[in-house]
């Protein structure tokens, strides 16, 4: 089992170049936070809104995630102290933080598509796979 945060799922689901590797690594486990649904929801409406994904599509991911539990997702108020502790000390996003919060909490490995949010979360002890 790993974290999978926002910008792999949004990779994933995009089918953004590289979306095989992410697609490999969830093959074996993932675990994501509420945050994402919404992060990707926000990327899906964009892909629509810009004439490139179908409303349909776009529902079914969305449907597969939510409803049908595809991937398991936890709440983020549980890892949000640790998040905004990693956040002040390291200059990152709160949100980018509650996935590190995450991993180290749960001590899984973290997926991600950015690089500085790894770089930070290999400096905290976090084994990170970059895609």
């Amino acid at each position: 089992m790993r974290v999978i945060d926002s910008s792999a799922l949004i990779k994933y689901f995009s089918r953004e170049e590289g979306w095989e590797r992410v697609r490999e690594v969830m093959l074996e486990g993932v675990v994501t936070l509420d945050l994402a649904i919404k992060e990707l929801s926000n990327a899906l409406w964009k892909k629509v809104h810009r004439a490139e994904m179908s409303i349909d599509i776009a529902r079914s991911i969305l449907e597969d995630l939510i409803t049908n539990k595809a991937i398991p997702i936890e709440g983020e108020d549980k890892y949000l102290d640790k998040a905004f502790d990693i956040a002040l000390e390291h200059g990152l996003t709160v949100y980018d933080s509650l996935f590190i919060a995450m991993a180290l909490k749960r001590n899984l490995d973290l997926i991600t598509c950015d690089e500085n949010q790894a770089s930070i979360a290999r400096k905290l002890g976090v084994k990170t796979i970059t895609i």
